[in-house]
């Protein structure tokens, strides 16, 4: 019975056979390393010394790479002696390649392999479910730094991550049009325990709570997804997340049964305190009241805007920096923005490095004195720092008509309506 030896390139990079096993700790040398892989995810073909030269060395990477091969192969043979006694690697008229009479069971090749069936299986939808599950446990992200540095690797891998997005939407999208709710739970759940940062994930998460008829855990999912991307990625809300929101926004539970208290208990916040803060699209909708509210009666109200901007000079071939300064100066912005606005006033984030601030009650003056006390704040928090904040101020008005110059393209200032703070840190 010829041997058969277990790989994972998935999590962790290893090999398994019924006498040993072998992952980068115990090979212990980058060059061993890719060296073994790429013949493992070329198992079926020998391959040309000049390839595998070029591969390990590159151009002038060596004054003999065949002989510099050599050498090589014959430490990997070594190492995989800690697998068992077989010759795992064989050679042939200057090619090399891995004995076929090993057999290879690669986790690769199962998710590719449960990947098609759930093509060949699209009559029945409980065995197609039931092959996505197989193909979805399959895969994890590749963990090996070495590996993942390699270019011709991470190419492969990239493709691998793709199909398996593919297969998390198709898989959840089947599972909640089944209404198989427990399945979405489980599919979702193993994603993000190996990649928070999966959006996918969230999004039929959420979707998921959505078809329960759960609003609060689709809101509890929704803020934790919004959250996690960006303070991650900083990355704002696409506009399917948001349209999710708006969906999660219009649901009303036991609405033909619901009293005045019934609804008086859920709209209730409670122990109110600071600024109000939202997401973009209920602050839009604020924003759309007020306006109707101050044609109604006179009062004055004033929305700003305020944009961090980073003084790149010399510093521009460094985008650590850039990242760095771009999420600290958002966070700083935004706490001073918790601290020192009214109850009353309402704050959305628009995107990485803007806010959006209403002031209700408030005329022109006093919006002013609002910005100057933000950005000496500001200032204050961030130190010595090279950050422009521009702060844009406009009053909330329902009939703000832009002239034929803006309209073409052109950029332009309203006089009355319009003004603009900047200062630099």
């Amino acid at each position: 019975m010829n041997q058969v030896v277990i790989v994972h390139f998935f999590g962790k990079f290893c090999l398994e056979t019924d006498i040993g096993y072998l992952d980068e700790e115990k090979i212990h040398s980058k060059k061993l390393i890719t060296l073994l892989a790429f013949f493992l995810l070329n198992y079926n073909r020998m391959i040309p010394a000049e390839e595998l030269g070029e591969l390990m060395w590159g151009n002038g990477g060596s004054s003999n790479p065949i002989g510099a091969l050599k050498n090589l192969i014959y430490r990997l043979r070594n190492i995989l002696k800690q697998l068992g006694t077989a010759e795992y690697i064989v050679s042939q008229a200057g090619r090399y390649g891995w004995n076929n009479e090993i057999e290879i069971c690669s986790d690769v090749e199962k998710f590719k392999y449960y990947a098609e069936q759930t093509r060949e299986s699209e009559g029945n939808t409980d065995l197609r479910i039931k092959k996505y599950e197989q193909a979805l446990a399959c895969y994890k992200k590749p963990c090996t730094s070495i590996l993942t540095s390699e270019s011709w690797f991470a190419v492969r891998f990239t493709y691998y991550h793709s199909v398996y997005l593919r297969l998390v939407n198709e898989a959840c999208e089947l599972c909640n049009s089944m209404q198989e709710y427990d399945k979405v739970q489980k599919i979702c759940g193993q994603v993000l325990a190996n990649d928070e940062l999966s959006e996918d994930a969230h999004y039929w998460l959420i979707k998921n709570w959505i078809g329960l008829g759960d609003t609060d855990n689709a809101l509890k999912q929704y803020e934790t997804a919004v959250k996690i991307l960006y303070e991650k990625l900083g990355t704002y809300s696409s506009r399917k997340m948001q349209e999710l929101y708006d969906e999660i926004l219009g649901m009303n539970q036991n609405a033909s049964q619901a009293t005045l208290e019934d609804i008086y208990g859920e709209i209730q916040e409670q122990d109110p305190e600071g600024v109000f803060f939202c997401e973009y699209t209920v602050f839009r909708e604020i924003y759309r009241l007020e306006a109707r509210r101050a044609l109604r009666t006179g009062i004055t109200e004033y929305v700003m805007l305020l944009t961090i901007r980073l003084d790149l000079q010399d510093k521009q071939a460094d985008p650590a920096w850039i990242q760095y300064y771009r999420k600290k100066a958002s966070t700083k912005l935004w706490q001073v923005l918790k601290k020192y606005l009214r109850m009353g006033d309402v704050v959305a984030r628009y995107s990485d490095e803007q806010y959006l601030v209403m002031l209700p009650y408030c005329n022109y003056e006093s919006s002013q004195k609002v910005a100057r006390r933000i950005l000496s704040n500001f200032r204050k928090v961030m130190g010595s720092q090279k950050i422009t904040v521009k702060v844009e101020t406009r009053d909330v008005s329902m009939d703000y008509e832009l002239p034929p110059e803006r309209k073409g393209g052109v950029t332009w200032s309203h006089e009355k309506k319009s003004k603009t703070t900047e200062t630099m840190i």
